[in-house]
């Protein structure tokens, strides 16, 4: 006997396959289950391990460094309450939190970039060590981030011999940039496809499974 779930899951990819031949009620059925049962993990999830801990921490020792620790973000949301009120005379409260999540947020998003893209990406230009491979793959590195730094370089006139070569490095930086975005969408398209496979394979297995 086939599991209820291995039917539920082949009628969904069927569903969700069907937007092949164009928006329908089924996709949209699928789509709307899809995004409601995210939101509702979401929330259970966020409830038991974030929400539930931090309430009873605060209520067993609220002086406590964990209670104090809990009542700064809980403080935060409930100062984003006043938002659903859409009432002018509360509702700027909401944006003590807000720009606080936003600010390290970016903080965070700038620190990562630096920490864990641009450091690295300087070290292994500067220093090419080891066979001519590496070098030459070094040099070829720091070439092409020079040159795609220079596409985004909007500060010198073209008349001057800088502003020449900038635009010509940016010329170059555009073409790696496009190359960039192309591994990129192939890299995607593969992922998609392996998923398409398994789906399809999913489905060839059910079907054999009835007859």
């Amino acid at each position: 006997m086939i599991p209820i779930v291995n039917i539920i899951a082949a009628l969904l990819t069927v569903m969700v396959l069907s937007r092949i031949f164009g928006d329908n009620p089924f996709f949209r059925t699928a789509q709307y289950i899809f995004v409601g049962v995210s939101l509702g993990l979401a929330f259970v999830v966020a409830y038991q391990e974030v929400l539930r801990p931090a309430v009873m921490a605060v209520a067993r020792n609220p002086t406590g460094s964990a209670g104090i620790l809990y009542l700064v973000p809980l403080i935060g949301g409930l100062l984003l309450l006043p938002r659903i009120t859409r009432r002018q005379g509360f509702s700027w409260l909401a944006n003590i939190p807000l720009a606080l999540i936003f600010g390290v947020g970016a903080a965070l998003a700038a620190g990562g970039a630096v920490a864990g893209t641009l450091i690295p990406q300087v070290g292994l230009a500067a220093g090419p060590t080891g066979s001519i491979a590496q070098i030459i793959g070094a040099v070829v590195l720091a070439l092409a981030t020079i040159a795609v730094l220079c596409s985004f370089y909007f500060t010198t006139q073209n008349t001057s011999g800088l502003g020449r070569l900038a635009r010509s490095g940016g010329t170059i930086g555009h073409w790696v940039l496009m190359l960039a975005f192309g591994f990129f969408f192939a890299g995607a398209v593969q992922t998609y496809m392996a998923a398409l496979t398994e789906r399809l394979r999913f489905l060839v297995d059910w079907v054999s499974q009835l007859f």
